[in-house]
């Protein structure tokens, strides 16, 4: 039942008054964010949103929401909303915003018993030399363009956190590339060794960017000197991959390469700032650089065998 003092009464208020606490939460990622935002106000209100609360119930909430969103779209997609949903009504009950939670202990399990089955990547091994070959001559015709797939196959990086990099963030001396914990997905500082390769790759790319950008602050700037908005950065991917590949499977492609030429399951994960528990990353801390320069360098011969060499022009033994 709702709160007469918060005055929430249907179902709406509540998942809009959320909406309105998420979008303005800067911790969460700009993704996380929009697409949140586009479920539920597509999906979850025109469905819900004039139910009230009291009537609320696990009957209710089939009937008019996951059945019905079940027949158009993927079982992730009506779990995230539920997600969302409980989400929503978990912090409402918490603040006092509403007197009980009409949600409490309800799971998308409740409502399908079927396996929730990864998406099919993409991008598979197979695949690889003809990638690469295709993102050289890219590069090698717009830099710029080019630049983003590039590094994002090579070190397995999330979109979000490529686009922020700023060239602060990379050190020539020390030979690595620091995302700081504000940019990663796990809150926590990753430190990428640069190899050969990367840096002759970074050195080719600032030289081709224009007066005004080279100057900029960003790895990846527009005009005007502000980094790439996700959204364009996005927009680059479908146009660079003709709509055949995303981002991420850039990154599964190479996570999932990197058993093949060798590299340690656990080497791997920390690459690409998996969360490994306290117990092994602290037996791996001591050495961790060093292996993860070793992994990257492997991966980066490997990618030359590809033509990586096309883009970076380094040559290696």
């Amino acid at each position: 039942m709702a709160s007469k003092k918060a005055g929430m009464r249907s179902v709406g208020e509540v998942v809009e008054w959320w909406l309105s606490r998420i979008e303005g939460d800067r911790t969460r990622s700009e993704k996380y964010r929009g697409s949140m935002g586009s479920l539920m106000r597509r999906h979850v209100i025109p469905r819900v949103g004039k139910v009230l609360l009291r009537k609320l119930d696990r009957v209710l909430l089939d009937d008019k929401l996951v059945f019905p969103m079940h027949q158009e779209l993927a079982p992730r997609t009506v779990q995230k909303a539920l997600q969302g949903m409980r989400q929503a009504f978990r912090m409402a009950e918490t603040q006092g915003r509403i007197e009980s939670n009409p949600l409490a202990g309800t799971t998308f399990r409740d409502f399908y018993k079927g396996k929730l089955r990864p998406k099919p990547a993409a991008l598979s091994r197979v695949d690889l030399q003809d990638l690469v070959q295709h993102l050289v001559e890219v590069f090698n015709r717009d830099p710029a363009k080019g630049m983003l797939p590039l590094m994002m196959l090579a070190h397995g990086t999330r979109i979000a956190e490529t686009l922020a990099a700023r060239w602060s963030h990379i050190s020539l001396d020390e030979r690595v590339w620091v995302i700081p914990e504000a940019n990663t997905k796990s809150r926590r500082e990753h430190v990428l060794p640069l190899t050969a390769q990367v840096l002759g790759l970074l050195a080719k790319y600032r030289q081709a960017l224009p007066d005004a950008r080279m100057k900029a602050a960003w790895l990846f700037p527009v005009r005007g000197g502000a980094a790439v908005a996700l959204t364009s950065g996005h927009a680059l991917m479908r146009e660079v991959s003709g709509r055949q590949w995303t981002s991420h499977d850039l990154r599964k492609l190479m996570r999932s390469s990197l058993a093949d030429i060798g590299v340690d399951h656990m080497v791997g994960e920390l690459l690409i700032n998996h969360a490994l528990g306290v117990t092994t990353e602290t037996y791996l801390t001591r050495d961790a650089m060093e292996r993860r320069r070793e992994a990257l360098e492997r991966w980066h011969a490997r990618l030359d065998e590809c033509g990586f060499a096309g883009a970076h022009g380094v040559k290696t033994e």
